[in-house]
């Protein structure tokens, strides 16, 4: 994830106002000069050691304010002391476009406890951000978390509100292996941007995908991909969520099925291995109808060479099945009515539905369920899969509800994505 490219030094002096402090000699003066909800009590002493300081800064000669700070450090005594005089160092560092003499300031600045109170969430934003650069992540989480308890909220160039603050925070989280709080994190910068009208970028998605991934959080792996196709709903998109998620899970042969099954669905095979798995995979558990009709699909596509031997020895090796498997069905169905559980309906179902029949499917899913003896997640996934191909929406999603454990209920909830995404679309 990336967080705005303003120069730090350009964001620092620009976004702090840093007008030279007052060194106003009474108290009346240095409170119309400075804002009113802080006002400097700087002592004489201090006065006259810093105003040859401001003088140099103000006409950019750096060279000469380094030789004066020396005297302006030795008499500040105070924390509005303090504070002024890191002012005075940063806007040094920033002339000088030293970002380690920078962070020091702001450090300084902080440390002393003075300062506007408005100004106290940017300070630490920026603490946040250089710790972050030093690599100092425990150090940028305790400061980021401060800034965001303070209320600071960062802006671009444009004055419009950023979400560097949590983007940041997620990435100093995920230095640490603190995944949990960094998906929050980015969560939290999702939700903002979308109360704002502004639709956040697929990136954030994928990364907090990725994390979650190499952490092993698999429900948190079902969540990100799913957001990152709801939000960019392209087959590439779709192709990513599911091989990412099957891979995370490892499912069987039938629950994978299921998973290619949607990828087919949402146009997300791609090349020869995609095709080649479904369609082993398919023959394998006996649906040759289905292994068939995979590979000439995806030779009318030119998804991969006509000439690929794997490809075509699968397609050859089903295809010669698909007529017994056709000729056996209406006995299997007549067989299913009168079983004394859903067994057979169940496995005629999936026939049926591996030959695209979809509604005749649907049906003996329905008995399937009826008769019982079957699991109940497989029979209601591939009732609301069959519904969603014949054109019923929203009879699908009903279906697709009804999953509600073991690896088939994440697998329902990319199922209902895609029916709604593609809701009427039958066939």
């Amino acid at each position: 994830m990336k967080v705005s490219k303003l120069a730090l030094g350009l964001a620092l002096a620009a976004g702090f106002g840093m007008a030279s402090p007052s060194l106003a000699k009474d108290k009346k003066d240095a409170a119309a000069a400075q804002p009113a909800a802080w006002a400097p009590k700087l002592d004489k002493g201090f006065r006259n050691a810093a105003a040859p300081l401001q003088k140099a800064i103000q006409a950019k000669d750096y060279a000469t304010a380094q030789t004066l700070l020396p005297a302006a450090e030795a008499a500040a005594q105070s924390p509005d002391e303090k504070f002024v005089l890191g002012q005075f160092k940063l806007q040094i560092a920033t002339g000088t476009n030293d970002a380690a003499a920078q962070a020091t300031a702001v450090n300084e600045m902080i440390a002393s406890g003075s300062g506007p109170a408005d100004m106290k969430g940017q300070l630490l934003f920026y603490q946040g951000q250089f710790a972050y650069k030093a690599n100092n992540f425990p150090a940028a989480i305790q400061a980021l978390s401060a800034a965001q308890q303070a209320g600071y909220a960062p802006k671009d160039a444009n004055g419009q509100p950023t979400q560097d603050l949590n983007l940041l925070l997620a990435e100093s989280y995920f230095k640490t292996n603190q995944v949990p709080q960094g998906l929050a994190a980015v969560d939290k910068a999702i939700q903002a941007e979308k109360a704002a009208g502004r639709k956040p970028p697929q990136e954030w998605y994928g990364r907090a995908a990725s994390m979650a991934y190499k952490a092993k959080l698999m429900p948190e792996v079902a969540k990100w991909t799913r957001a990152q196709v709801l939000e960019y709903p392209s087959p590439e998109n779709w192709r990513s969520a599911l091989v990412i998620f099957g891979d995370a899970n490892h499912f069987d042969d039938q629950t994978q099925l299921d998973l290619m099954r949607l990828q087919r669905f949402a146009g997300a095979l791609s090349g020869e291995r995609d095709y080649y798995e479904y369609a082993v995979l398919a023959d394998k558990v006996g649906l040759p109808g289905e292994a068939q009709a995979v590979v000439n699909e995806g030779k009318a596509k030119g998804a991969y060479n006509a000439s690929s031997k794997a490809v075509s020895d699968i397609g050859t090796a089903a295809g010669a099945k698909v007529a017994a498997d056709k000729a056996s069905l209406a006995a299997a169905e007549k067989s299913a009515a009168s079983a004394p559980t859903g067994k057979a309906a169940l496995g005629t179902a999936d026939a049926y539905f591996g030959y695209g029949d979809y509604a005749k499917a649907a049906a003996l899913y329905k008995l399937a369920l009826q008769k019982g003896g079957v699991d109940a997640n497989t029979a209601n996934l591939r009732l609301g899969m069959a519904l969603a191909k014949a054109g019923q929406p929203a009879e699908a999603k009903q279906a697709l509800a009804q999953v509600t454990s073991g690896p088939r209920a994440e697998l329902a909830q990319f199922w209902t994505l895609w029916v709604d995404q593609n809701a009427g679309k039958a066939g």
